[in-house]
């Protein structure tokens, strides 16, 4: 397989010029194997002898084996990619002028390479390379409000003067009430003095009697 083929140990294909069309298993090899280390399918494909880019896409397409292949060693590419940003990064040669002057072209292009590398890394494999960690929820959130007893007595009281308007009771139609007539109840009931007579589903009634 080609994770634990070596590069050296593989062979081009017999025609050293020219394009590869025929799928065979060595030149899978030695295409996998150099993907694994860290080689675009591009550079690849610029050898003498190697088919082009479109006929590595056929194979993968037709050849499920070569394609399982193919992913695998670019898997691993990947990890000798990010080995190779530490290599770059790590490079001082050329940092500095021959009179001692920094070179910010040396410094600016290793930036480059490393950056791109990084980019790189980041589209194909967000999940490993990527800055963001994605985090996913998933369940549902229940809120509940609890009302107290007095807040539950000042709605109550809110709902029968809203029925009283209407002329109807909670239990019953009531007689007819002229909406004009009856006042308009007020958003705090707490407090509010009971008309002489009134009973307590009626308008006038105190929220405390109910």
């Amino acid at each position: 397989m080609a994770a634990q083929a070596e590069t050296h140990d593989l062979q081009y294909p017999d025609k050293p010029t020219g394009r590869a069309t025929t799928y065979t298993p060595a030149t899978a090899e030695l295409i996998a194997a150099r993907l694994a280390d860290g080689e675009t399918l591009s550079q690849i494909c610029r050898t003498p002898g190697m088919p082009s880019r479109q006929t590595v896409h056929q194979w993968r397409m037709r050849i499920p084996a070569f394609d399982d292949l193919y992913m695998r060693a670019r898997a691993i590419g990947m990890e000798s990619m990010s080995d190779d940003m530490l290599v770059i990064a790590d490079d001082d040669a050329g940092d500095l002028l021959q009179d001692g002057s920094p070179n910010s072209a040396n410094v600016q292009r290793a930036r480059l390479q490393v950056d791109t590398r990084k980019f790189l890394l980041a589209k194909l494999a967000p999940k490993v390379y990527g800055d963001r960690v994605e985090v996913e929820h998933s369940g549902t959130v229940e809120h509940r409000h609890e009302m107290s007893d007095r807040e539950r007595m000042r709605r109550l009281a809110t709902f029968l003067a809203l029925d009283a308007r209407a002329g109807t009771l909670i239990e019953g139609q009531a007689s007819a009430v002229d909406p004009a007539s009856a006042s308009p109840a007020s958003p705090d009931l707490e407090g509010t003095a009971a008309s002489p007579g009134a009973r307590p589903d009626e308008p006038g009634a105190r929220s405390d009697e109910l």
